[in-house]
């Protein structure tokens, strides 16, 4: 499988500007007052004591940061990720959504500016200095957003002045290396999988334990985008996702607050499908499993339905061997 037609590298580069900073007479101040070294400590001023504009681009940047770690997987520590190609023009669109909400709000913070340091000045008493404040010109260019993409590295894309046989090797290196890396990606996958339905379990097993409507939909829009995300076509991951969907995702949120028996259901297949995934990912956590709930308030209601567990069972019975091999983890 070539790879390369698949996925890309992406990444997103964001610049901010932390409105904090270290003010070295303060901090000899403080050293002396306590009789310490100056090396003790710093002391970080906060240069704002409310700037909800400011505010507004930190809070955008988080949500582009969460969305392109759910919509990439694992590469390498330098903040690249792999994309899947059935996501790049989505990933594109989302993109440049952001990079106009961005810049929009930077602007917003820019109009504010000048008000923010003046409400600055009472709040920091001897410690304002209007130094500290950059023009709004400068200050401009302290904030920055940028996507990158770039092709999956592969060893026929090494050329360079070497003999045939060091060539040879640091392709191999390369693949080998690109090989890992996927295989990471993909075991985010199965761990991710993982997170939700052993977190479902945990919540519905309890019957005391409230939970939101995003218990439900965060599984679901996990189910919708593992699809785009299996890279590597791999039949065990599209069946047991189909498996979750049916099985997780088929009642709402309300439903399973209110009627126990849906909710006894919910919480075995959500233990077993957990319970699976944990044995072959070899994760020491044992997945929540499903106690007794009282719904009369005397006789306990809860057990674990025997058709759900031997369904599931039987329908991942595969899927331990061939995940096993392929995260190469012992069965």
């Amino acid at each position: 499988m070539d790879l390369s037609t698949k996925a890309m590298l992406a990444a997103v580069h964001i610049s901010l500007w932390a409105a904090r900073k270290h003010d070295r007479k303060a901090s000899r101040d403080v050293a002396t007052l306590n009789g310490a070294n100056e090396e003790a400590g710093r002391y970080n001023k906060r240069l704002f004591c409310e700037a909800p504009k400011l505010d507004e681009i930190q809070s955008i940047a988080g949500r582009i940061r969460n969305y392109f770690y759910r919509v990439t997987l694992p590469w390498s520590d330098e903040g690249l990720r792999i994309l899947p190609a059935e996501l790049y023009f989505e990933f594109q669109a989302q993109m440049r959504d952001f990079a106009t909400e961005f810049r929009y709000a930077v602007d917003e913070f820019l109009d504010a500016y000048d008000s923010y340091v003046k409400e600055a000045q009472p709040m920091l008493g001897n410690l304002f200095r209007l130094k500290d404040y950059p023009s709004a010109e400068k200050l401009k260019e302290k904030f920055a957003f940028r996507p990158e993409i770039l092709p999956i590295p592969t060893g026929d894309d090494f050329r360079v002045n070497l003999s045939e046989d060091e060539q040879a090797r640091i392709a191999r290196d390369i693949d080998a290396s690109t090989r890992t890396a996927i295989g990471d990606g993909m075991r985010d996958l199965w761990t991710r999988l993982y997170d939700v339905t052993n977190h479902m379990a945990s919540r519905l097993a309890d019957p005391e334990a409230r939970f939101h409507g995003t218990l439900v939909s965060n599984v679901s829009d996990l189910v919708e985008l593992l699809p785009r995300l299996n890279i590597v076509g791999d039949p065990h991951l599209a069946s047991l996702t189909e498996q979750v969907r049916k099985q997780l995702c088929q009642h709402s949120a309300d439903l399973l607050r209110n009627n126990p028996t849906t909710r006894i259901e919910t919480a075995a297949s959500a233990a077993a499908i957990a319970r699976t995934i944990a044995g072959v990912l070899a994760i020491d956590q044992t997945p929540a499993e499903p106690s007794q709930i009282d719904a009369a308030g005397s006789a306990p209601l809860f057990e674990t339905p025997a058709s759900t567990e031997e369904s599931i069972e039987n329908e991942t019975s595969s899927i331990l061997d061939h995940m096993a091999a392929y995260m190469g983890v012992p069965a």
